[in-house]
């Protein structure tokens, strides 16, 4: 049985599928990192950190780069400092500031996730190429 959808307007059958190709990308890479014992936040904070190239970051500034900006980056961070992933020192200079920086721990987990995300995110796209996927990419940061 074919449904007829002509009465739902365009906008709406592109939000569903963006937010139901989401969930999928989301689900896909979580299951991912799930293998070294971290969420997909964790994962979003180290990547963070590491790309500060060894400097310190305050917690507004990770949350502000986080992907998932709802989540509760204290307690995601919390949980890296117990694992051992991330460093947290009280700024000398303002005690109300903490300062992050992520540690060698941090730095293997991410080495040994770097191909399997990579692969991972490679299987999500294969029905894409470069062209089809850039173009896409463009026409989403108009929304």
């Amino acid at each position: 049985m074919i449904i007829d959808d002509s009465s739902v307007p365009l906008s709406r059958k592109l939000i569903t599928t963006i937010i139901k190709k989401g969930a999928k990308v989301t689900e896909t890479i979580s299951s991912t990192v799930k293998e070294q014992g971290i969420t997909l936040q964790q994962f979003n904070v180290l990547r963070i950190l590491r790309g500060r190239k060894g400097n310190a970051a305050s917690l507004q500034d990770v949350s502000k780069d986080m992907i998932h900006a709802n989540s509760n980056t204290t307690r995601v961070i919390d949980k890296l400092v117990d694992k051992k992933y991330v460093d947290r020192i009280q700024c000398p200079n303002d005690r109300r500031q903490i300062e992050l920086t992520i540690t060698k721990k941090g730095l293997d987990v991410l080495a040994i996730l770097d191909d399997k995300v990579n692969n991972a995110e490679a299987e999500i796209t294969k029905g894409l190429n470069e062209e089809s996927m850039t173009s896409l990419i463009n026409e989403l940061e108009k929304i």
